[in-house]
């Protein structure tokens, strides 16, 4: 602590003390992630309202979000240098900024070519909001606290998946589907609250005072390249991390994208019912963050989502592939959301917290966006298998990826010091 002390002197560079503003960046990266969910869940939502209108097949509308989530793929690899290069602060507030605008002008769209084009522009600001959110708060907690800090940030899905819900009730009765993409630029603000408020990560101002002083990391990298995450020090994580980013996003999309479609058309719920059953599938979310982040500093965050993926997988086969009686299914679901987000409430932490610092933000973003792009394809393919197998047949064959993500995660371990 006295070098770093040294080195604010020196350059002039202000480090704040992490433990004053823990608080403030956790209620940002809350918010941040919430903010993109609603920019996400809308997509989904409106799906069936957009296929009614302009007459889509399912494999027309699973453009749609595969556009949205290529340009989440691009996005986190140009966010992800940016924050490395210019500050964690300037890049989270710039990717909010930038998809909270670009969302909007999806309400524009005329056609499904125009709105997967939109969608796709509008990715590139959300595909690094996670990963930046994640670096944050393992910059600005302790060891110890990082598991509780990242649950919290996972709340902000389905706070964000309530939200969405809500502002279809209030919207789309009155003014159509178009008013929930221009509802999406609330998030400006939040970007002009980190501005104003949130400080710079202090591990990334060390970082960059080390190297204006010329002292070297334990893991000197010169700058952040796409090729420093497969440097012989670097590679074995960069894989791992890439495999269970896209096996839980596979995941992820195959329930997400579909779950409003197949409760409606394959299910025969009306919209009233469909809203009942995600606001309790998202309850079952809550609780599982909230568990998966107190027993993932008690027990060690690899065991967690070593045994919460296998249960998973367990019953997201069972409740999807075996259920026919819609009480059951409610219920299954609830308890599937709960021990899959249970996974979930770990992972950012835990993928954080493997890469050095002048690297983290990179690796973070690209693992997770390498994870995105190679689930992109997973709205359009299910819906072309939907169509010949049915919504519930094609996503319950997802549940072999949770396996894949066990077994990565099983080969890395938990890693408390990230100064480095």
């Amino acid at each position: 602590m006295e070098n770093a002390e040294t080195i604010e002197v020196v350059k002039g560079i202000e480090v704040v003390n992490p433990a004053d503003h823990t608080g403030k960046v956790a209620a940002v990266a809350f918010a941040g992630y919430t903010f993109d969910a609603v920019d996400m869940v809308i997509t989904a939502l409106a799906l069936p309202l957009i296929m009614k209108e302009w007459g889509l097949n399912m494999m027309q509308a699973g453009t749609v979000v595969t556009a949205l989530l290529i340009g989440a793929c691009f996005g986190g690899f140009i966010f992800g240098p940016i924050a490395d290069k210019f500050g964690r602060k300037k890049a989270l507030m710039w990717c909010i900024a930038f998809f909270s605008i670009t969302t909007a002008l999806a309400g524009l769209a005329q056609n499904h070519t125009q709105l997967a084009i939109l969608r796709f522009v509008a990715g590139l600001g959300l595909g690094a909001e996670w990963a930046l959110g994640t670096t944050m708060l393992a910059e600005f907690f302790p060891a110890e606290k990082r598991g509780k800090a990242s649950a919290w940030m996972m709340i902000g899905w389905p706070a964000g998946y309530f939200i969405a819900l809500g502002l279809q009730a209030a919207l789309v009765p009155l003014f159509g589907w178009r008013a929930l993409f221009f509802a999406g630029t609330v998030g400006i603000f939040l970007a002009g609250y980190i501005w104003l408020f949130i400080p710079e990560s202090p591990v990334w101002l060390r970082a960059q005072a080390r190297k204006k002083l010329g002292v070297d990391t334990k893991n000197p990298v010169a700058a952040a390249k796409l090729t420093d995450l497969f440097k012989p020090a670097n590679i074995k994580i960069t894989s791992l991390t890439t495999t269970i980013c896209l096996c839980a996003l596979m995941t992820y999309w195959a329930v997400n994208t579909w779950l409003p479609t197949l409760l409606l058309q394959e299910r025969g719920l009306k919209l009233k019912g469909v809203i009942l059953y995600l606001v309790m599938f998202n309850i079952g979310n809550v609780i599982g963050f909230i568990f998966g982040g107190r027993i993932g500093d008690k027990l060690g965050k690899r065991n967690v989502m070593v045994v919460s993926g296998i249960l998973s997988a367990v019953m997201f086969y069972v409740w999807l592939g075996m259920t026919t009686d819609m009480t059951l299914f409610l219920w299954l679901g609830v308890l599937y959301h709960a021990v899959g987000a249970t996974f979930w409430a770990t992972l950012p932490a835990f993928v954080a917290e493997q890469f050095p610092t002048n690297i983290r933000a990179f690796g973070t973003s690209t693992s997770y966006s390498a994870g995105r792009f190679a689930s992109t394809l997973i709205p359009m393919a299910l819906g072309a298998a939907a169509m010949k197998y049915g919504l519930s047949g094609a996503i319950a064959f997802m549940a072999i990826f949770y396996l894949i993500a066990s077994a990565a995660t099983f080969m890395l371990r938990d890693r408390a010091n990230i100064e480095a």
